[in-house]
C-alpha cells in the first residue's frame, strides 16, 4: 500500500514558522530542523495515532453530509460536539488505564467521573474552534497524505478528505458503525448521551484500540507512518521508529521516561541502570539523535548563561540605567569560580579561574574523565565525575549558585568540544545534523569551529573566552533575534551609551529547560500502532510486527 502525498499547492500552509519566546533563536533550531529531519509527521503532542482515524472520519462525514454548507463555521458545529463526544467516550473505555494527551479531557475527564446517567455537550470543553485537530493533529495528518487541508486562499474552505483518507475514514466506520452512538446519536449531535452508549462506543472507538491486529484501520495507519509524506521523510520516520523498538528491545524490563531516553542517546547509559547500544543497522540514525541531545545540552548551557546575564543586570540596576561592559566583564570574571564548582560536584578543586589559560580547563576535564587512547567522548561516560548529565542535574536543582549559573554552564560547552572536536567526526555525513541551524543560527559545528579557532591563541585565558562566548554567542545572538521580531519588543538588553541597558519582564523564564525530545509521542506512537509494549511499563516486549520492522526496515 502506499500513501498520498499533501498536493503541492497545499505545502507552504503545512511549514508556516512559528513564534515564541525563543530569546537567543536556538529552541526553534531543535523543535524545527533537528525534529522534522528525525520525527517528521510526529510532533511533540501529537501522541496518540488513531486520532487520525477520528479525525479523518469526521472530515469525511462532514463531507458526506450534502445537506451542510461547505463553511468553516458549518464544519465547527458538526466537528465539535462529535469530538467532545470521544472525548468522553476515551474516559469511559476500561481497556485502559491512565491516558495522556486525550483532547477536551480537561472537562471531560471529571466529567466522566460523575457516574451520570447521561451527558449533555458541553460547548466550552475545548477553547480552540477545531479542537486537537486544529491545534495539534490537522497539520500532521494532512502531511501524511489522509487530507488536503482548507482555507483563505486554497481551493476548498475546508479541510477534504484525499483518496487515502476516504479509505481510512470507512476503515474506522467499520470499527464502529454497529454502537448505538453511531446508529442513533451520531445524526443528532446534541442529544443527550446515556452513559452504556458511551461505555459502547468508548470500547470499540478509544486510541488504545488502534493497536489491535484485527482493527479495520490499523493497516492504513500503519502504513501511513511508514510511508506516507514522501520518501525522504517516511525513511526518517521509519528509521526513528526503529530506534525506538531497538531501544525498547534492549530495556525490555526496564521502565523509560524522556530523561532515561536522553541518557540512553547520548551515554549509552541511563541513571536507572538500563544500557542500550545500537544495532548496526541503526548506528548512523542514533548518531543524528545523538546530536540532537548534544545540542539540547550545548542550548541549555548558552540559554543558562542568557539567563544569568538578564537576572544579574536586571539586580545590578541596568534596568535604571546602562551598565558599562567593562563591570560586565568584572562580574564575570569573579563568577568564573571553579573551585565552588568542584566542591557542588564532589571532585577536587582545579584552581581554575578567569586568568587561567582556557587549555588547564580542557585538561582538567580530561583528567578526570581519565581519557586515553580511545579519546575523551567515549571515555566521558554517564559514570565519569563531571559530564554534561550531571551538570544538567546540578543545573536544575543548584541554579541560584553563581559557580553553577557561569562555571558550570561553560563547563557544559566545554565538554560539547572535547566530544566533537575530533577531525574524524567532521568528515562523515552525519556531521551535517551538527551544523543544523546555520547560518542564522549558532550550531554545535560553528562552535567546535570558532573554539578551534580561538585556540590559535596560546595565551587564551578563561576569562577571555567567556567574554568572547558572551558577546558572540549570548549578547549579539539575542539582539540578532530581537530584530528580527520587531516590531514585538523581545529585547532583555541592548546596547545603549557604550553599555548594557537590561528590560524587567516579570515573565521572563530563568526555569528554562530542553526541547521536547519525543519520546512521549514517538514511543506512544510505537506503542498504539501495536509495534511494541508501553515504553513507561516495567515491561514492553516487541510485538510480532515491531520484530520484522526493526529487523527487515518495513513492512511491506
Amino acid at each position: 500500500m502506499s500513501s498520498v502525498a499533501p498536493h503541492p499547492e497545499w505545502i507552504e500552509i503545512l511549514y508556516r514558522p512559528k513564534s515564541g519566546r525563543d530569546h537567543l533563536g536556538l529552541g526553534e533550531v531543535s523543535s524545527a530542523e533537528y525534529m522534522q529531519a528525525l520525527s517528521p509527521s510526529v510532533n511533540a503532542l501529537t501522541y496518540h495515532p488513531r486520532y487520525h482515524s477520528l479525525y479523518t472520519f469526521l472530515v469525511d462525514e462532514f463531507w458526506r453530509r450534502d445537506e451542510l454548507p461547505r463553511t468553516r463555521a458549518a464544519f465547527r458545529e458538526f466537528f465539535r460536539p462529535r469530538e467532545w463526544a470521544f472525548s468522553l467516550a476515551a474516559h469511559f473505555c476500561t481497556q485502559h488505564s491512565d491516558m495522556f494527551g486525550i483532547v477536551g479531557s480537561g472537562t471531560t475527564d471529571s466529567l466522566a467521573h460523575t457516574d451520570a446517567a447521561s451527558y449533555s455537550y458541553d460547548p466550552d470543553y475545548i477553547k480552540s474552534d477545531f479542537g486537537g485537530y486544529g491545534l495539534y493533529y490537522g497539520t500532521v495528518i494532512a502531511e501524511l497524505g489522509y487530507v488536503y487541508p482548507g482555507g483563505i486562499g486554497l481551493p476548498t474552505p475546508v479541510d477534504i478528505p484525499t483518496e487515502r483518507g476516504q479509505e481510512l475514514a470507512a476503515a474506522f466506520r467499520k470499527e464502529i458503525e454497529d454502537t448505538s452512538y453511531y446508529r442513533d446519536f451520531f445524526g443528532q449531535a446534541h442529544s443527550d448521551l446515556p452513559s452504556d452508549v458511551l461505555t459502547e462506543y468508548g470500547a470499540r472507538s478509544c486510541l488504545c484500540q488502534g493497536k489491535r491486529v484485527d482493527a479495520a484501520d490499523r493497516g492504513i495507519l500503519l502504513d501511513g507512518f511508514l510511508h506516507g509524506g514522501g520518501d525522504e521523510r517516511a525513511h526518517a520516520r521509519r528509521e526513528s521508529l526503529r530506534l525506538f523498538l531497538d531501544l525498547a528491545r534492549q530495556t525490555e524490563d526496564e521502565e523509560l521516561d524522556a530523561l532515561a531516553f536522553r541518557e540512553l542517546l547520548f551515554f549509552g547509559a541511563s541513571r536507572s541502570g538500563a544500557h542500550y547500544a545500537p544495532s548496526a543497522a541503526l548506528a548512523a540514525h542514533h548518531v543524528r539523535w545523538r546530536y540532537f541531545q548534544a545540542r539540547e545540552y550545548y542550548v541549555y548551557a548558552l540559554n543558562g548563561l542568557w539567563s544569568h546575564l538578564c537576572s544579574w543586570g536586571r539586580e545590578a540596576g541596568g534596568d535604571v540605567r546602562p551598565l558599562a561592559l567593562d563591570a560586565v566583564w568584572e562580574h564575570f570574571d569573579k563568577a568564573l569560580d571553579f573551585d565552588g564548582l568542584a566542591n557542588l560536584l564532589e571532585v577536587a578543586p582545579p584552581g581554575l579561574g578567569a586568568g587561567s589559560p582556557f587549555n588547564d580547563l580542557l585538561g582538567w576535564l580530561r583528567e578526570l574523565a581519565d581519557a586515553g587512547e580511545d579519546g575523551f567522548d567515549a571515555a566521558c561516560s554517564l559514570e565519569a565525575p563531571v559530564q554534561e548529565a550531571r551538570l544538567y542535574h546540578l543545573g536544575q536543582s543548584r541554579w541560584k549558585e553563581p559557580c553553577v549559573q557561569v562555571s558550570g554552564m561553560l563547563t557544559l560547552l566545554a565538554l560539547a568540544y572535547l566530544r566533537f572536536s575530533a577531525p574524524e567526526l567532521q568528515a562523515e555525513e552525519e556531521w551535517r545534523f551538527a551544523r543544523f541551524g546555520e547560518p542564522d543560527r549558532i550550531s554545535i559545528g560553528r562552535f567546535v569551529a570558532d573554539v578551534q579557532a580561538r585556540l590559535a591563541d596560546p595565551g587564551l585565558t578563561i576569562g577571555a573566552f567567556a567574554r568572547w562566548l558572551y558577546a558572540e554567542y549570548v549578547i549579539r545572538q539575542h539582539q540578532l533575534v530581537a530584530f528580527r521580531k520587531l516590531p514585538d519588543d523581545t529585547f532583555r538588553f541592548r546596547y545603549e551609551e557604550g553599555g548594557l541597558r537590561f528590560f524587567a519582564d516579570p515573565a521572563l523564564a530563568t526555569d528554562f529547560g530542553f526541547t521536547d525530545p519525543r519520546f512521549d509521542a514517538m514511543g506512544t506512537t510505537a506503542h498504539e500502532l501495536g509495534l511494541c509494549g508501553s515504553l513507561y511499563a516495567d515491561h514492553h516486549p516487541l510485538t510480532p510486527d515491531g520484530e520484522r520492522l526493526l529487523e527487515e526496515g518495513d513492512l511491506s
